[in-house]
């Protein structure tokens, strides 16, 4: 659940952000997912992480929708690093409401990006050493079979 995520982010759902049926449009549902991501970046790397110039570019979103989520539910995001690859993080994020119903899971994967040379670059060793100790543990990445 949402004790499993060390940062937090608090979002209102505005009127704009509901669709034609009254519930928040999946599109959107992105944005609250990015806007956790970013603030736990932000947060927890601190000073120099500025999120317009932050060496990081989205390589992979993915969203299970678990829940509609009303104009009435006040979202919680929970984000958390999982793993760290040499160029690459993946996180997690859960999205709840005011009730701890889950609304939606999602996983993404940044990629540090050196936008002079526009290629991959190296997770820092200072990023990748705050990372490990606000998540409290090893964050390797998964070894997956050949």
């Amino acid at each position: 659940m949402i004790d499993e995520f060390r940062h937090r982010t608090r979002l209102e759902v505005r009127l704009g952000d509901l669709d034609p049926f009254g519930h928040v449009n999946n599109a959107v549902i992105a944005t609250y997912v990015e806007q956790g991501r970013v603030l736990y970046l932000r947060d927890v790397l601190g000073t120099g992480a500025d999120p317009v110039t932050m060496p990081f570019i989205l390589a992979m979103l993915k969203i299970d929708y678990l829940s509609q989520v009303m104009f009435s539910d006040a979202v919680e995001v929970g984000s958390r690093v999982d793993w760290i690859g040499r160029t690459s993080i993946g996180m997690s994020h859960l999205l709840i409401n005011q009730k701890a119903r889950e609304l939606a899971r999602s996983e993404t994967v940044l990629v540090a990006f050196d936008y002079d040379v526009e290629k991959p670059t190296p997770v820092s060793d200072e990023w990748r050493a705050i990372m490990v100790a606000h998540e409290g543990q090893a964050l390797n990445r998964p070894v997956t079979p050949a």
